[in-house]
């Protein structure tokens, strides 16, 4: 709002900026020889024209921007603002002229003034002309302080929102298990990155009162926030659900559970498998992840295809999941992994690809090097052969028959 219009003390201010200026004026004409009193009356009045010229040079300035699309909107205003700001300036000095005269302290102010006309007119021009290029300079300093306002927040808020985003990833790594695990018949190895802040993907793992291991990979539709909250929830009621049952009766329990808390187009795609580290059995369910890998020792691929259906679990709480079994001898790998690997794109509008990703395993294999290291040599590769920007969450998790028991 304008300092004359302003609440508070802007009119104040504005008031204590010409006021010094007609109190000048009054003194030096008090020096010449006028009376005090006639000073004042003489000064004080150019105060309230300079407020009115002010005033009429505000509101152009105000709606019409110094912008190409307003040029001759503003020049018109303008021009319209400083005909009738002049005719009144000159109509109340004429006005105050004949005050001054019949007060007997300036017999001939009428005269005087009359005489004055177009040096009153060019005054009250230029009195104009400094009015409107003051608020213009007003209304582009308000602009810059706005700006920087503006760019302040922005920045307090984007810092903000990295430290709660940090605080969440942290949060939800902690959610998960250890990237690396070794137990008598077992040597798990997992991986999870996030796309953005925080993932939609998990792995989890656990073992049950048998010495078996469970083990899942999931991938929750959607990214960001929203998706590792349903995340969370499936990664806490995972191990509940399986602790007590069949992996059958766990997956149909689970996409129950999801169907009847998810909303529309929220789903959860996930990967569960159940091994004996004793005979090197694993029966494996999926729904809705791509088919996982058995890498045997002697180099062998093998994708793990399950009967169909593989629709993602919250979708339709009717469906009856099938499983299947594979055997895994001593140094054979099983890798479970989301889309967002063989999806990472190569180009633009081009994918890795499912070919190019059993390729990358088959070259990848290296006689008695560890799962972990192989599953990052893995993920390095597939980073060199993919551009840069990650726009998936990746997550993988290597569950290997070890060759020997120490």
């Amino acid at each position: 709002m304008h300092p004359i219009l302003g609440n508070g003390g802007r009119l104040l201010i504005y008031l204590g900026a010409w006021t010094p200026i007609s109190l000048m004026l009054a003194a030096a004409l008090a020096g010449g020889g006028v009376e005090a009193t006639t000073a004042l009356a003489v000064a004080v009045p150019v105060g309230f024209f300079y407020a009115f010229v002010c005033l009429a040079a505000w509101f152009p300035a105000r709606v019409s921007p110094l912008k190409r699309t307003y040029l001759w909107q503003s020049a018109f205003n303008h021009l319209l603002a400083a005909v009738l700001s002049t005719a009144v300036l000159q109509l109340a000095g004429s006005g105050w002229a004949m005050v001054l005269e019949r007060s007997g302290q300036f017999p001939e102010a009428v005269a005087a003034f009359d005489g004055q006309t177009l040096p009153f007119v060019a005054l009250g021009i230029l009195l104009y002309l400094l009015s409107a290029a003051g608020s213009y300079v007003y209304l582009a300093a308000l602009e810059t302080l706005d700006a920087e306002r503006s760019a302040l927040d922005a920045e307090q808020r984007r810092q903000l929102a990295e430290q709660e985003m940090a605080l969440a990833r942290a949060l939800q790594r902690r959610l998960l298990p250890p990237a690396r695990f070794h137990d008598r018949g077992v040597e798990l190895a997992a991986r999870n990155l996030a796309a953005q802040g925080v993932a939609g993907d998990f792995y989890d793992y656990f073992t049950l009162g048998d010495g078996d291991v469970r083990l899942a990979v999931a991938d929750v539709a959607g990214k960001g926030m929203a998706a590792s909250l349903i995340m969370a929830t499936v990664k806490a009621i995972l191990p509940l659900i399986s602790a007590e049952r069949s992996l059958r009766d766990s997956l149909h329990k689970l996409n129950r559970h999801l169907e009847s808390s998810l909303e529309k187009r929220e789903f959860v795609a996930l990967t569960l498998a159940h091994f004996e580290p004793g005979t090197g059995r694993v029966e494996l369910m999926n729904a809705g992840l791509p088919d996982p890998f058995v890498l045997r020792a002697d180099g062998a691929l093998e994708a793990v295809e399950v009967p169909q259906p593989r629709l993602p679990l919250g979708l339709r709480s009717s469906l009856e999941y099938q499983s299947v079994e594979v055997i895994l001898g001593p140094g054979d790998r099983l890798l479970l992994f989301t889309d967002g690997l063989p999806e990472a794109p190569i180009a633009v509008d081009e994918p890795f690809g499912y070919d190019r990703l059993e390729a990358l395993l088959t070259a990848s294999v290296k006689a008695d090097e560890p799962a972990h290291d192989w599953l990052d040599g893995v993920l390095d590769r597939l980073r060199d052969a993919t551009l840069d920007l990650q726009d998936d969450d990746w997550t993988a998790l290597v569950l290997e028959r070890p060759r020997s028991e120490p």
